[in-house]
């Protein structure tokens, strides 16, 4: 049976009450929808069709929200004429947060994006909005609030230096562009007929205000630069977060520098075995009994990680090379190095946790046994009666000779597949140094942050044979189960 939705005329109605009739009509169809649907094009059109709905509803609450928080101005009504005073409330943003029960970073959003495209009022007198026809397209329900948001807030950085025909022009097209439509102003340009998505909007938004200011570039990124600015949050579920702005030429020094890094692995191929006799007496150390090792086999391992997790460990690679660097500044008198304090009971046990000088968060002791071995702490040992025993351990760090003898022999990362030089690596005891194994350069290896981090739990084994080392990779990685010698330099590697 079909229903009329009541007329604008009628007396016994106002727009509450048929938004009241219009609620539950849509709270009948929606509980009659049905979403696993077996249709993958029904799917599709269900959410499409339930997305055009919601942009209609969303255009309209902007309006609604623009129109409440006029009235609701304290500064525009004065003291107690202001709605939002007549009901009881601090202002406009208290009155519409009582109201919706948003948030108000979304009330300030409502209000932001209806400023510019709804209907003002000035001096008694109404006055079209700021950006027509993004207006039209919201309440049409045509333009989602995330286009039109980025849309007006772009234009509007432009709008006092750009002619108001050409605005108008970047306008038109920019909604043209969110919505798909064919028009004069979209004949001929790439895309044109095809709805574009928010992220791909805001890439037209920076083009349009080029074109409609080309002269206000570089003063806006002398403003930006003296903006830009790096920061860390409060430590949250075991992260601190990091926040701030920089400039679009750092922002691509910074992308051109972690593509670099972030290229696709090259497949690494293990080098021969050297035989028993090329390789007796190197070091006095023994070849592991009733074990194969296995020559020219390709065994890698990808790299999983999601590209931000990947760009976090290329910066902190970053930063200690830059604090390696003989040029750096001092504290102290001395090079940058992070200093870490534990019990030494802790420290022998392998529990507890360390705690860095300036971070008030703690550290597992996994982490600081694995700088430790790097040289990438100095450890400050405290007794049971907090008596400094020791401050730095020669014997757990490797010396800067047998760091430079284990990066020339390894050249890198030894988990083959992994690309990470000798300087951005850590050293690991093969044998660690809590059961006995010495600080020498037959037990240490090269291994970027990832898989030191992870070689406990990663399923990576290492060995040493006749100084060299060599690996053996999880069964998902080597079915074979295979020993094999680890990567190395290439200077190891005999060219005749």
């Amino acid at each position: 049976m079909s229903q009329t939705l009541p007329s604008d005329t009628d007396a016994d109605h106002n727009p509450v009450d048929q938004l009241a009739h219009i609620n539950e009509l849509l709270a009948k169809a929606l509980t009659g929808l049905t979403y696993s649907l077996q249709d993958d094009a029904l799917s599709l059109a269900l959410l499409d069709g339930l997305e055009q709905l919601g942009r209609r509803v969303d255009g309209a609450r902007v309006a609604s929200t623009a129109d409440v928080a006029r009235r609701a101005d304290v500064e525009l009504y004065g003291g107690t004429a202001s709605l939002s005073k007549r009901m009881g409330c601090t202002g406009k943003l208290d009155l519409i947060m009582s109201v919706t029960h948003v948030s108000v970073r979304e009330v300030k959003r409502r209000i932001s994006l209806g400023a510019l495209t709804s209907v003002r009022s000035e001096v008694g007198q109404l006055r079209p909005a700021v950006f027509p026809t993004v207006s039209a397209a919201l309440a049409a329900g045509e333009i989602g609030v995330d286009s039109a948001e980025i849309i007006v807030k772009g234009l509007q950085e432009v709008i006092r230096q750009a002619d108001p025909s050409d605005l108008h022009l970047a306008e038109r097209v920019l909604v043209a562009n969110a919505t798909g439509a064919l028009n004069d102003d979209t004949a001929g340009l790439p895309g044109a007929g095809i709805a574009l998505p928010a992220d791909r909007m805001r890439v037209l938004v920076h083009e349009w205000q080029a074109r409609l200011d080309p002269d206000g570039i570089a003063p806006q990124e002398e403003a930006r630069e003296a903006k830009s600015s790096i920061s860390f949050g409060s430590f949250e579920r075991g992260l601190y977060r990091i926040f701030g702005g920089v400039t679009p030429d750092l922002r691509g020094e910074f992308e051109t520098y972690f593509a670099s890094r972030l290229s696709a692995r090259a497949t690494v191929k293990f080098l021969p075995t050297a035989g028993p006799a090329e390789l007796a007496g190197a070091d006095g150390s023994d070849v592991v009994p009733d074990t194969e090792v296995v020559p020219d086999t390709e065994v890698v391992d990808i790299d999983r990680r999601p590209a931000g997790e990947k760009r976090a460990d290329i910066l902190r690679d970053m930063v200690r090379e830059a604090a390696r660097d003989p040029k750096a500044g001092v504290m102290g008198g001395s090079a940058p190095t992070v200093t870490v304090h534990v019990n030494a009971v802790d420290l022998n046990a392998g529990r507890g946790v360390g705690w860095i000088d300036g971070v008030e968060a703690p550290v597992s002791l996994t982490t600081v046994d694995q700088a430790l071995c790097s040289g990438g702490f100095i450890p400050i040992l405290f007794g049971p009666n907090n008596e400094v025993l020791r401050v730095g351990d020669k014997r757990r760090a490797f010396s800067p000779a047998m760091t430079k003898a284990i990066m020339s022999r390894d050249g890198g990362c030894i988990i083959s597949g992994c690309d990470i030089p000798a300087y951005w690596t850590e050293l690991h005891h093969v044998k660690s140094y809590a059961q006995g194994g010495k600080t020498e350069v037959a037990n240490g290896v090269c291994l970027c942050y990832r898989h030191h981090h992870a070689i406990d739990t990663s399923g990576w084994q290492i060995r040493m044979t006749h100084g060299r080392p060599e690996v053996l990779g999880p069964a998902w990685i080597d079915p074979s189960q295979t020993w094999r010698p680890a990567q190395n330099h290439r200077a190891n590697r005999a060219i005749s």
